[in-house]
């Protein structure tokens, strides 16, 4: 069976409720630098090396990220990152995927979700600066703040650098061990199977399963 391509929204929407979209420029320059304290660990999934970094606040949210080499240039790259036509088939629960607003650097995606015994619409603001940046944002006066970004660039001849950070400012009480763990196994799973996507064409199974990988973290 041909594999499909996991984009950077279908790593990151377990777990979210219904949302709206607030206009204007998603502002991640705080995802992108360094964070203050947080806990920086390497797992090895098969022969590649993903660098998960995690901290947690009540004051500042909870924020979320893996780096990792892909093997693949930076045009195929983004081309596996930004493409939405699987994300319902390829995502646990997702019954229907609508773009309802569009242009050259921006989608609003509505995204209808069965969570449990829920039906859910999730309303993602994307941008895009091709071929090295994406963004998205959600937010809801229940949810809070829900952003992230995917940063790619080019490394040595057929590879790329890829960054990955998620940052959830929640308007209630939240238990952040949780929701990391959850996300953290989303993620890892989802980039693995990225990764094997990257060297065999073609698209990716669904991940039902996250994958939750041993090992202590460290400060930094």
């Amino acid at each position: 069976m041909p594999r499909r391509a996991l984009p950077l929204i279908g790593l990151v929407i377990a777990g979210l409720q219904a949302a709206s979209v607030e206009a204007g420029s998603i502002d991640t320059a705080f995802l992108e630098a360094p964070w203050p304290k947080q806990r920086v660990h390497d797992y090895e999934v098969g022969t590649d090396t993903i660098r998960w970094r995690q901290k947690a606040s009540a004051g500042e949210g909870i924020f979320a990220g893996a780096s990792f080499t892909a093997p693949a240039d930076l045009q195929r790259t983004w081309g596996l990152s930004t493409s939405y036509a699987d994300l319902g088939p390829m995502t646990p629960g997702v019954r229907s995927v609508q773009v309802i607003e569009e242009s050259e650097n921006r989608r609003v995606i509505a995204i209808e979700i069965k969570v449990l015994w829920k039906e859910l619409r999730l309303v993602f603001e994307v941008e895009q600066e091709p071929p090295e940046a994406v963004r998205f944002r959600l937010v809801h006066e229940v949810i809070g703040d829900y952003r992230g970004v995917c940063l790619l660039r080019a490394a040595e001849p057929g590879q790329t650098r890829v960054e990955m950070a998620t940052w959830l400012k929640p308007a209630v009480r939240v238990p952040s061990g949780l929701v990391l763990w959850v996300e953290r196994g989303v993620m890892l799973k989802g980039i693995r199977n990225f990764l094997e996507t990257c060297r065999e064409g073609g698209g990716v199974d669904n991940p039902n399963h996250p994958i939750i990988l041993p090992g202590d973290m460290t400060t930094r």
